[in-house]
């Protein structure tokens, strides 16, 4: 089951739409990869929007405990 809600990490930009984060979730796999490529662990399931600005990764929003900034503290 997909989730609710998905939060940035950094900082706290949310994505609600369910068609958006169905999308989303089809890249995590390549975004995992990609991340791993350069000797790093991923974060969340996908890059934030404003990734290149803030760094962050997209969160299940249930998951409160991994949240590191931004408003969804």
């Amino acid at each position: 089951m997909a989730p609710k809600k998905l939060v940035c990490n950094k900082c706290g930009k949310e994505l609600s739409d369910k068609d958006a984060i169905d999308l989303a979730l089809d890249g995590t796999t390549a975004w995992h990869t990609f991340v791993r490529s350069k000797g790093e662990q991923p974060r969340g399931l996908f890059p934030c929007q404003d990734y290149i600005r803030c760094g962050g990764e997209m969160i299940d929003f249930k998951d409160k405990n991994n949240h590191q900034g931004g408003k969804a503290n």
